[in-house]
């Protein structure tokens, strides 16, 4: 029973999660398509400004909407990043929740067993007792019967106490390895959109040095011609 509400108070956790995991749809297809938006101005860019001259403001016009573009996949990459490892953040803290009250339940299973052995020691002396009893009074022989059930019955719920308390060490390491797992997770996502942040600086400054670097070669064949700001 332990198991199921277990699995209950993770699949609770699962199912309040759906809403953020829809919105994490919404921004991978974002991503995906100013990812391919950039790829495909990219690949126009060298054969676009090969046919113009280095003064041609549309050189210069062109570089600024690669760069843009890139501006736009990498902003909408660095938010998808930060998102998945806000959720992959409340996943790890729903496993955790999940391993506690896991842990907290199983504590229970100990007291039961211990109840049980408690009761079923005290009936078994109260069995005792009858024999001893019905040796003088045939009357008491269904009232040992009643207790002979009874002790079975309460055997049975301390086997069953026994079996799950069994299964403990091995339910927890599952939920803990499931908690790493989550972590290590987050941990990925978090490095991940940190080096994402210092790759977006190297993007921006390779266009700007593209842009810059065509104002030089304008600057050098044409003297007279004023540099484009």
């Amino acid at each position: 029973m332990t198991r199921f509400l277990s699995l209950f108070l993770f699949l609770a956790i699962a199912r309040a999660q759906d809403k953020p995991a829809d919105q994490l749809a919404a921004l991978r297809q974002t991503t995906d398509k100013a990812a391919a938006d950039w790829e495909a101005l990219a690949k126009k860019l060298e054969p676009r400004i090969a046919r113009l001259l280095p003064c041609d403001p549309n050189s210069r016009a062109a570089v600024e909407e690669v760069s843009h573009a890139s501006d736009a996949r990498l902003s909408a990459l660095s938010a998808y990043l930060k998102a998945a490892a806000a959720k992959a953040k409340d996943d790890t803290e729903a496993a955790k929740r999940v391993l506690a009250a896991h842990a907290a339940l199983a504590g229970g299973w100990n007291t039961e067993r211990a109840e049980a052995d408690q009761e079923r020691t005290a009936i078994d002396a109260q069995i005792a007792d009858l024999k001893e009893s019905m040796r003088k009074r045939a009357e008491l022989a269904a009232a040992e019967q009643v207790l002979v059930e009874l002790s079975r019955m309460i055997k049975d719920r301390a086997s069953k106490s026994e079996e799950q308390a069994g299964r403990r060490d091995s339910i927890v390491a599952s939920l803990g390895d499931l908690v790493i797992a989550y972590q290590d997770r987050q941990t990925a996502l978090e490095n991940e959109s940190a080096l994402l942040d210092a790759e977006a600086v190297k993007w921006t400054s390779y266009y700007a040095a593209r842009i810059s670097r065509a104002a030089t070669e304008c600057a050098i064949i044409n003297p007279g011609r004023r540099r484009q700001p």
